[in-house]
């Protein structure tokens, strides 16, 4: 009996799937736009177009991380909070700023 053979999928919910292998959690893999493929301490491996690929993925020891490609509306997203909270402190302070510059 090979480790393939040991391995075993359990459906968490509807699109999650968590891989165990002799009592040992090996990882899941999650259903969104594509099947993310997350190992057993919870870090991403990568995002996969096929369930197989993302099984494939956390059940392989060592398997080479896939880059996983951060969205672009996370640093725009920040910068828009920073300035509309940095104009809301200035905004707040221009009276006590008013005096003490006359």
């Amino acid at each position: 009996m090979g480790d393939q053979d040991r391995i075993r999928w359990r459906t968490l919910r509807r699109g999650v799937l968590a891989a165990r292998r002799d009592g040992r959690h090996l990882g899941t893999v999650e259903r969104g736009r594509r099947w993310l493929a997350v190992d057993a301490e919870s870090e991403p491996i990568g995002r996969f177009r096929t369930l197989g690929e993302a099984q494939a993925a956390v059940v392989r020891p060592g398997a080479d991380r896939a880059p996983m490609r951060s969205s672009a509306a996370g640093p725009t997203v920040l910068a828009a909070l920073v300035a509309t909270a940095s104009a809301a402190s200035i905004a707040a302070a221009w009276p006590v700023l008013a005096e003490l510059i006359r």
